[in-house]
């Protein structure tokens, strides 16, 4: 989280693994490309390099129904989504009581982890 000291708001910016998580939940039963980035809010370049760099990981696998690309997320990404979403959980404190959770700075190249 960055604190935006204009407007005195937290401002959130969305990591490369965030956004391939995101990725990979929406297409876990299989889906289209467009249904894929309105849900992962990301525009077609992006959704393209995205792609590219899942489906070379095996993460990502492609098929074709009725003249539709359909994009499913295969076990190795299955695994890959359950991973993240336990770290996310550990670092957001999911167990801890309310006002209780880290916050996680970011200062060149070292990552603190603080609890308020």
């Amino acid at each position: 989280m960055l604190r935006d000291t204009k407007n005195d708001t937290i401002v959130t910016r969305r990591s490369r693994l965030y956004i391939i998580a995101k990725i990979l939940d929406a297409a876990i039963n299989g889906a289209v490309k467009t249904r894929i980035m309105y849900r992962v809010n990301v525009n077609f370049v992006q959704f393209n390099d995205y792609v590219e760099c899942l489906l070379e990981a095996g993460l990502i696998k492609i098929g074709k129904t009725r003249k539709r690309t359909i994009y499913k997320t295969t076990e190795k990404g299955k695994l890959l989504l359950h991973r993240f979403n336990e770290v996310e959980q550990m670092l957001n404190g999911a167990n801890a009581e309310e006002g209780d959770i880290p916050l996680i700075i970011k200062k060149g190249s070292m990552v603190y982890l603080v609890k308020k």
